[in-house]
């Protein structure tokens, strides 16, 4: 039987982020893609300013930089602005290879893509009918994560997200909207991009169900005269039901940890910092990990907050108009700021 030090399910970036630190050690890491091409993923594509300091991205692949957004309650708006760049969009493929590329450097990782995993034993997954075996096994496999399942925590998936790719150059505004009226304590947005747009909303299914809250999407792209006749309808699962990311030599990561935020549904950052101090638990059994912590009350801060708007029922407008008026006042605006990078 084939036999790798670690097995890494899923290359999105908690997946390649853990194989680029397991890099030029002396362990042999396999990381495993189930799809043809790494990076594509559906996803809004937008990125704060932590992501973009973790990554060290190269310019060329930020699409748009925004040093101000959008907010809009019913018929109120306001504009967010600060003297920097705060949020930034990004094209999922090219962040994807970009991350590939950096692995092509170490002899120790090999990249296995259509590498389905059909199973997964004590010491061992089946990818093709054949047993690859494994000393680590790290799940950086989404919020559909089959390690988590294997490991006796069924995905939740509270969350579903759905949105349009429309190719257009039309919008240009880094927006949010809140609609409490379609979306309950969520919101809507629009993350433009260099050849197309993300417009798209979210909401947890116990809150909304799926099929009503496409009903009120339809609704509100028609309030707002926005076409998607052209563009591509997209869903996908958010599972921010937070188990653990250790559990002997198994492991998860990103998504699959239920790290991304209930209330943003942002888990780029997350899945960044969990698979690069992963890799380093694997590597050091007794590194202490540094920066999850710091995630993970971030994350509870998030759950409490989506929570509270969730039971205040039909006062949601009322405290989403109140906000809207009180980030009008500069500090105020910081700290909404400082909250969202």
């Amino acid at each position: 039987m084939e036999k790798f030090d670690v097995i890494i399910i899923g290359a999105g970036p908690a997946g390649l982020k853990c194989a680029e630190t397991l890099g030029n050690s002396s362990l042999r890491v396999l990381l495993l893609e189930k799809n043809a091409e790494i990076g594509p993923k559906v996803c809004a594509g937008g990125l704060t300013g932590k992501d973009l300091a973790f990554l060290n991205l190269p310019d060329e692949l930020i699409e748009f930089r925004y040093n101000q957004i959008k907010l809009h309650v019913n018929g109120l708006s306001t504009t967010i602005k600060t003297g920097n760049d705060f949020a930034f969009t990004i094209d999922r493929r090219e962040l994807g290879q970009w991350q590939l590329q950096k692995l092509k450097q170490f002899s120790n990782i090999e990249v296995r893509t259509n590498a389905r995993v059909s199973e997964i034993l004590n010491d061992a997954v089946v990818v093709d009918e054949q047993p690859i075996g494994y000393s680590f096994l790290v799940g950086a496999d989404g919020s559909n994560s089959f390690v988590k399942r294997f490991l006796g925590f069924p995905p939740r998936n509270r969350g579903i997200g759905i949105q349009y790719i429309i190719p257009t150059e039309r919008y240009r505004d880094f927006e949010f909207f809140f609609r409490p009226k379609y979306f309950a304590a969520w919101y809507a947005w629009i993350f433009p991009h260099r050849r197309y747009v993300s417009i798209g909303c979210g909401a947890f299914r116990d809150v909304i169900a799926p099929a009503d809250l496409k009903r009120n999407f339809q609704r509100w792209l028609s309030d707002r005269h926005i076409d998607v006749s052209n563009g591509r309808y997209e869903s996908f699962p958010m599972d921010s039901g937070y188990e653990g990311i250790r559990f002997g030599n198994i492991y998860l990561a990103g998504d699959a940890a239920g790290l991304l935020s209930s209330f943003t549904g942002e888990g780029i950052y997350q899945a960044l910092v969990s698979g690069e101090e992963v890799a380093k638990m694997i590597l050091n059994p007794d590194f202490e990990p540094v920066k999850i912590p710091e995630v993970l009350e971030t994350k509870q801060k998030h759950d409490r907050l989506i929570q509270m708007m969730i039971d205040a029922g039909n006062a949601r407008s009322l405290i989403f108009s109140v906000g809207v008026l009180l980030f009008k006042i500069p500090r105020f605006a910081k700290k909404a700021i400082e909250a969202f990078s």
